[in-house]
């Protein structure tokens, strides 16, 4: 009889353990597909992510990630991934060059060749000329080009200049547009036809969709002429 109630016992105490032991979520993999983003992006996504017990591994040629770690992690893994990898959104970049000159010796008042500026640039013109000496501006070139996000963009504004950018995210949640080295180059030619370019400006941009941005650039404080750039993004 004693026995049967040390026997009974045991399996008292064993029971609850076992029980706590199914409850448990076990280490399994699963594979996500990375369709429109970087797989490295992708790994830095989700690398915090995981568990003490997680591990994830890459598959380049497949892009695709496989990820090993309890179904709770897995699961949220999943929504962050897919939230995550989504095609890339289009903007419109329409980016204006035009030259500044300090004509306050030859003229009186303000004066301004405004042939092709747009009405919006040429107010921003208007104003630069109440607060700095460049008092007058002529067009160089001006186009609007359509670009996709992570995207490596160059778009030449006249015979003797041309832009290059990186469009390196675009939140469209937040209305705004990151610009990696945003960078204006003065076009070279060489008496043999060969191109070089030169650096006239560059600079990481966030700008806001529908808003328009001048920066302007002058060899030194003295110089009579200085370039200005207006850069406006819109949704496409």
């Amino acid at each position: 009889m004693k026995q049967k109630l040390l026997i009974l016992a045991l399996l008292l105490v064993l029971a609850p353990a076992a029980m706590a032991a199914g409850d448990t979520d076990p280490v399994s993999a699963r594979s996500y597909q990375i369709q429109f983003k970087s797989l490295p992006d992708a790994l830095d996504l989700i690398t915090g992510l995981l568990s003490d017990e997680g591990s994830v591994s890459l598959q380049p040629r497949l892009k695709r990630l496989v990820v090993q770690d309890s179904r709770e992690v897995l699961d949220r893994v999943g929504a962050v991934l897919e939230d995550f990898d989504v095609p890339p959104v289009n903007v419109e970049v329409t980016v204006s060059l035009f030259i500044g000159s300090d004509r306050r010796e030859e003229e009186a008042g303000r004066h301004a060749n405004t042939g092709s500026i747009s009405r919006e640039v040429r107010g921003i013109t208007e104003t630069l000329g109440d607060f700095t000496k460049w008092t007058a501006y002529d067009p160089i070139g001006s186009r609007s080009v359509t670009c996709a996000e992570g995207s490596r963009v160059t778009v030449n504004l006249s015979d003797d200049y041309r832009v290059v950018f990186d469009v390196d995210a675009v939140e469209e949640r937040l209305g705004k547009v990151k610009f990696g080295d945003f960078t204006l180059q003065k076009i070279i030619r060489t008496a043999e036809g060969i191109e070089r370019y030169e650096n006239q400006y560059t600079q990481g941009i966030v700008l806001p969709m529908g808003r328009l941005l001048v920066v302007g650039a002058a060899r030194d404080p003295g110089s009579k002429k200085a370039l200005f750039l207006s850069l406006k993004v819109r949704a496409r």
